[in-house]
């Protein structure tokens, strides 16, 4: 089936593109994929979905994309974008479009990337029909402890200064690293942690060796103690670094069987 878009109003005068396509038959079961931190538009169509986990498990769902408030097909809204990029609103934004596009009564199987990893299990905690969470390059603390954690000596001075200035100013839209004052403060709390503490559905983390975005070693030490209690798969993919470009292929298939197991097929 053809690919669907549906315009979501939010709160504050925004908005995002929620794009959909459902299973040839029907499936009460939803693979919601939440993107990484970037503005590319994602259309939510079949190839899209088969890419991710493989042919034959793609048969299987509902495919969800949750673009980000602003990106649209023909660009983006710069400045609705960026008001946006609070993870408040990124949670807020992402349970109501679940509750608009998703039928009660359906199950979703939440895919989140960069970004969409650090809230998958934010968002699992919020909505009773998450199944499955499958965390692909996230971390598990916060943004500002992270990049103080992985500065080096040099750096670890200004970077302290910086940090100290964001916590004074948490409505700052001036940029470091990348982002404003604003987002980095939002992300200060270890609340991917949290939620996965508790967590009781199965949960698959796929991570680069050489991810250097993240906080590869903490997070993986995160993981392995939260998996004592509950069902984490983790797995780790060497030479490979936040982008995933030479590895999509199997993070794919990991992910493919993963989500075999928990909804039936052999």
């Amino acid at each position: 089936m053809a690919h669907q878009f549906e315009h979501i109003p939010l709160a504050k005068g925004r908005a995002l593109i929620a794009s959909y396509s459902l299973a040839m038959m029907r499936s009460r079961n939803w693979l919601v994929f939440l993107p990484e931190s970037g503005s590319e538009f994602r259309r939510g169509d079949r190839l899209e979905l088969k890419r991710l986990v493989g042919t034959r498990v793609a048969k299987e769902f509902n495919f969800l994309a949750i673009n980000k408030p602003g990106v649209e097909p023909e660009g983006t809204d710069r400045a609705m974008f960026e008001e946006s990029f609070r993870r408040a609103h990124r949670l807020a934004d992402a349970i109501l479009t679940l509750k608009t596009v998703v039928p009660k009564g359906h199950r979703i199987h939440l895919v989140g990337y960069s970004e969409g990893a650090y809230l998958a299990p934010q968002v699992a905690r919020l909505d009773g029909r998450v199944r499955t969470v499958s965390m692909i390059g996230g971390g598990t603390r916060g943004w500002l402890r992270e990049e103080l954690s992985m500065a080096s000596a040099r750096e670890r001075i200004s970077y302290q200064r910086k940090i100290k200035e964001i916590q004074r100013n948490p409505s700052s839209k001036l940029r470091w690293n990348g982002f404003s004052h604003a987002t980095w403060h939002s992300y200060r709390g270890d609340h991917t942690l949290q939620a996965l503490r508790g967590l009781k559905v199965p949960t698959l983390a796929s991570q680069g060796a050489r991810d250097r975005v993240i906080d590869f070693k903490t997070t993986i030490v995160d993981l392995m103690l939260v998996s004592e209690n509950q069902p984490i798969q983790v797995h780790i993919f060497g030479d490979c670094g936040h982008s995933f470009s030479k590895h999509w292929l199997p993070v794919s298939r990991v992910l493919g069987r993963f989500l075999a197991d928990h909804i039936g097929i052999s």
